[in-house]
């Protein structure tokens, strides 16, 4: 069991890489999640506070298709 739960801490980022990676900063991160604008790859549950889930593999195949979207429009 234990095996199966470091998988899946291995398959999550924080919002401070996830921003770092974007170029843009963790509040701006923290509140696209918050309003369901990123949920091809995190999501954000209030709770007492705020809790943010990002998705690894999806971010980056989200980041990925940015990056192909911004090649071909240059």
């Amino acid at each position: 069991m234990p095996e199966k739960l470091n998988t899946q801490q291995n398959n999550k980022l924080t919002v401070a890489h996830a921003a770092a990676m974007m170029d843009v900063t963790p509040q701006f991160l923290r509140l696209g999640l918050q309003q369901g604008r990123f949920s091809e790859f995190g999501t954000a549950v209030k709770m007492k506070r705020w809790a943010y889930y990002i998705n690894a593999e999806r971010f980056y195949e989200y980041m990925r298709l940015q990056n192909t979207e911004r090649r071909s429009a240059s």
